[in-house]
């Protein structure tokens, strides 16, 4: 049986630069900070940054665990129970 491992191993290998495209869509929205993030829903900004639909298929926990394979992205939930993603500037580690 394979596992969600096995899938995002498939999907990176199938798409080089898929991490490369998503800390993209992360620096051009600006989303380094809580108070700057975005939502699963404006991930299909990655379709116009590389003219391809997200190839993570199934609910938002999927896309959820494959988005925080990227090193540096990081995920909360509103009040409500949206998530919400921004990255963390490596420069910033302490």
């Amino acid at each position: 049986m394979a596992t969600m491992d096995d899938h995002f191993n498939r999907v990176m290998r199938k798409n080089p630069t898929i991490q490369d495209d998503l800390r993209g869509i992360f620096k051009s929205s600006s989303c380094d900070s809580p108070q700057r993030s975005i939502t699963l829903s404006q991930i299909p900004a990655y379709s116009e940054r590389t003219g391809k639909e997200f190839p993570i298929k199934g609910g938002t926990r999927t896309q959820m665990c494959f988005i925080l394979t990227v090193p540096y992205v990081c995920c909360f939930t509103s009040r409500i129970g949206t998530l919400r993603f921004y990255t963390i500037d490596i420069n910033q580690e302490r």
